[in-house]
């Protein structure tokens, strides 16, 4: 066992302003995926503190896209769930009553209008038509207070309260259901190296050039390129320690939040793009893969999707564990992205076919990295049990 973790943390606290000088680009699993491999964790734990988790199942599901809260630099989403034709004036009015309750002010007398194909959507409002994203039955519309839309890296104003989804509103059409509002503070941009581990950087598999220890790394790469890289196992080793000593605390709020948090960065891990450094696709032209297979296949496959994870077992190190675990993930990637150029083949764009096939050439990866995920956060939960001294959970 490791005995160096809270130097480690030292460490790390010197270094994050260093941290907040980058902002890596990374995409985590989609929300849903969170809570699938969360909720299944649940069921893997051994019968001594399994109780106190099934209990708390629906908010560890919720906890576990809190580090992807942390991170985001986002002032709200809200997700429409479409069905024919958005060119509605109801439209128009659904966004304004939102707007106007959140205190942003609607440009008056502008007609609103969705259109889009595939993965480009725009949003027109008036004479301006403003980019938005979309993912599945989704579609994000992002901005500031006075920029509504446009700069998705100003600074957010906080409108309402972190998490609320209040709003449903149905319009007479059936066009249009508002299924949630999120309102999240200004992102952490120390947050996003803590979800990755780009290990193909040193060196050939095995690796072997990158120390574990995360002192020793820094020595010998520097914090700079260390940070860039990604830091995902040791903030694993970290929030293990942190779910030790909240269930020595046995203040149970703090329990949940850290094995949310903890579960999160595991399951990121088992990603395969997150531990390699083409995770996009972009050095071998396949843009936008990371987000297509594990936000937009796993979504639209979300049903067909059952996991069955195994029990959970006593982890020796956790942060070894955390390096076997990102070892294991860089199998996979080739066979990935491999899967998304057959997929793309013969096909114009990346939607329903491309997807249908996508998820029979990877669909397999997604639900073996899945259940192994599910397997790692219940062993993860079980062994900071353990070190804790076998509190009883309330």
């Amino acid at each position: 066992m490791k005995t160096r973790i809270w130097s480690t943390l030292i460490s790390l606290f010197v270094y994050a302003t260093l941290i907040a000088c980058y902002a890596p680009q990374v995409f985590p699993w989609g929300s849903n995926a969170h809570e699938l491999m969360t909720d299944a964790a649940c069921d893997s734990l051994p019968s001594e503190i399994s109780p106190f988790f099934d209990k708390h199942r629906q908010k560890l599901a919720y906890h576990s896209n809190d580090p992807d809260r942390w991170r985001r630099v986002l002032l709200f989403r809200i997700g429409l769930k479409y069905e024919k034709d958005l060119n509605s004036g109801q439209l128009t009015e659904d966004l304004r009553q939102v707007f106007e309750t959140h205190g942003v002010a609607f440009p008056q007398n502008a007609p609103v209008s969705l259109r889009g194909k595939d993965r480009r959507w725009f949003i027109t409002i008036g004479e301006q038509e403003y980019p938005i994203r979309k993912e599945a039955d989704k579609i994000y519309l992002l901005g500031d207070k006075t920029n509504i839309f446009e700069n998705r890296n100003a600074e957010p104003v906080l409108l309402g309260s972190e998490g609320d989804t209040h709003f449903t509103l149905d319009t007479k059409e059936k066009l249009l259901s508002l299924t949630s509002l999120n309102v999240y503070k200004s992102g952490d941009r120390a947050e996003g190296p803590r979800h990755f581990l780009d290990i193909d950087i040193y060196g050939p598999y095995p690796f072997v050039e990158l120390p574990h220890d995360y002192d020793e790394a820094v020595a010998k790469f520097g914090v700079e390129d260390v940070t860039k890289r990604g830091l995902a196992t040791w903030r694993i080793a970290e929030y293990t320690q942190l779910l030790s000593e909240a269930m020595k605390s046995g203040d149970a709020e703090k329990i949940v939040g850290a094995a949310g948090a903890l579960a999160h960065y595991i399951e990121d891990i088992h990603m395969p793009l997150h531990v390699v450094k083409n995770y996009n696709g972009q050095l071998t032209n396949q843009h936008g893969v990371h987000q297509r297979f594990e936000d937009d296949m796993v979504d639209a496959y979300a049903e067909q999707i059952h996991l069955s994870p195994k029990m959970a077992s006593e982890l020796e190190d956790p942060l070894e564990a955390a390096f076997d675990i990102v070892l294991d993930s860089y199998v996979y990637a080739d066979n990935l992205l491999h899967a998304d150029r057959r997929a793309k083949l013969g096909e114009d764009t990346y939607g329903t076919s491309y997807l249908e096939k996508f998820f029979r050439f990877s669909g397999w990866i997604a639900v073996q990295r899945m259940n192994d995920a599910a397997t790692a956060t219940a062993s993860y939960w079980y062994t900071a049990w353990l070190r804790a001294g076998k509190p009883e959970l309330k």
